[in-house]
């Protein structure tokens, strides 16, 4: 009896211990997600991007808006909409860039009566070609034919890729090699009016109101957004699908440029959806017109049937979005439960690239974009979609260089050369925009 109630005592005082032990010990506390991303940014970018000190810092911290004028309100100048802010358009500076001073000019016989003489045969396009390749850095001006063969992503020192599957996925098939074009100079839109803060100027732009005619006056964005639009070119009476277009910029820039015929605003997100319509309702006229030529739809690009269907394509795909992932920790894409899905994106952005170029019609272009800095979303996917069609489909394709295009931006925005089938603006912090890729593709075939 003893002895029993003895190891019962004991027994006891061993549970109450761990009890205790249990109560006061420290809690296990999960990294967040912005610590994971960081940590990971640090590791992989820093063997890629030689400035990475300066483009981490950018990141870390708040980036600069663009405030794009509602063409459809009553007032669009800078100096009702923003009073003494200090503050230049777009537009203006564009066009300082390429020699023109003051606003834009068109291809007119006056513009060529004041070239030299051994320039008047030209076109007023081939001239500002001219002008960009006079200045163009070598780096810049190296024709498209003198690119390097694609690295593929393996190649790169870094941890990107955890998974052995995806590296397999991302070896480049033999013998493939993307024919390159030179793109020209793009027309700016006439009727688009952005404003953006001199370099170094920290300025917030005030929250848009809405006027007399009941529609906000104008939508903020981060500058580096409506280079893909930009990009884009839309022409006179083109079909055009913004195919992931929600929160909608984007595709209000398309709208603002009022050259479009019809346009398609897609999102596989039910939810983004809904916030689509209403930013629509916010800045449009309720007018039959408009629903007429616009229409917004809720399928998933990658069940996308419909081809031969467009004549411009955006396609802004869903990525790591590296700004936010080093910032926010709500539903962070670098939270360790969203691992694999993390893992995944590059490969549904390549099923999504495939899809989208396939509805485009002969002679049509697709411009594919990212907000992140990673070779894989970006050039990869680029490489791998392109490599995938040339075995199966009968459809061709090729890449247009954009860097002279996008020449004339380079004071207002800071751009990378590390890459060879598209545009990536880097956060730096005078002029913190992006990070945003840009690639733009075209169907030859």
């Amino acid at each position: 009896m003893f002895y029993f109630c003895y190891f019962r005592t004991l027994r006891s005082t061993v549970n109450f211990n761990k009890t205790v032990l249990r109560a006061y010990s420290i809690p296990k506390v999960k990294t967040l997600g912005s610590v994971i991303a960081l940590n990971h940014f640090d590791q992989f970018y820093s063997s890629i991007f030689k400035n990475w000190p300066s483009i981490r810092l950018a990141l870390l911290c708040p980036h600069n808006y663009c405030a794009v004028a509602n063409v459809f309100a009553q007032e669009k100048s800078a100096e009702k909409l923003f009073g003494d802010m200090d503050v230049f358009n777009m537009k203006d500076a564009y066009y300082l860039q390429l020699g023109e001073l003051g606003t834009m000019a068109d291809t007119s016989d006056q513009t060529n009566q004041n070239m030299d003489t051994d320039l008047k045969d030209k076109t007023y396009k081939e001239t500002l070609e001219d002008q960009i390749k006079s200045v163009m850095p070598v780096s810049v001006k190296e024709s498209a034919d003198e690119h390097h063969e694609f690295m593929p992503a393996t190649e790169f020192k870094h941890r990107e890729l955890d998974s052995e599957n995806l590296s397999d996925f991302y070896q480049p098939k033999p013998n493939f090699k993307a024919q390159l074009i030179k793109h020209g100079v793009i027309h700016y839109p006439e009727h688009w009016e952005m404003y953006y803060c001199p370099r170094g100027k920290f300025k917030r732009f005030p929250p848009p109101k809405t006027d007399d005619t009941g529609l906000l006056n104008y939508y903020l964005m981060d500058g580096a957004s409506l280079l893909p639009v930009f990009a884009l070119d839309v022409q006179k009476d083109e079909n055009v699908g913004d195919l992931c277009a929600s929160p909608g910029g984007k595709s209000l820039a398309i709208l603002f440029g009022l050259r479009f015929g019809k346009l398609v605003c897609n999102d596989a997100s039910l939810s983004r959806v809904n916030k689509l319509k209403t930013v629509l309702r916010s800045y449009l006229p309720d007018t039959k017109e408009w629903s007429k030529k616009i229409l917004v739809s809720n399928l998933d690009v990658c069940d996308w049937k419909c081809f031969d269907s467009f004549d411009k394509i955006l396609l802004d795909v869903p990525c790591s979005n590296d700004r936010l992932s080093v910032t926010k920790d709500s539903n962070n894409i670098f939270q360790q439960k969203r691992f694999h899905e993390r893992m995944l994106i590059p490969r549904i952005q390549t099923s999504m690239l495939c899809t989208a170029l396939k509805a485009l019609k002969v002679g049509g272009s697709l411009v594919y974009s990212t907000c992140t800095l990673s070779p894989i979303q970006n050039d990869g996917v680029v490489h791998m979609a392109l490599s995938n069609l040339s075995t199966e489909s009968p459809f061709e394709f090729s890449v247009q260089d954009l860097s002279t295009a996008f020449f004339p931006l380079r004071k207002m925005f800071q751009f990378s050369d590390n890459c060879v089938y598209g545009q990536l603006v880097i956060p730096f912090l005078p002029l913190n925009y992006g990070p945003m890729y840009i690639s733009k593709i075209t169907r030859t075939k």
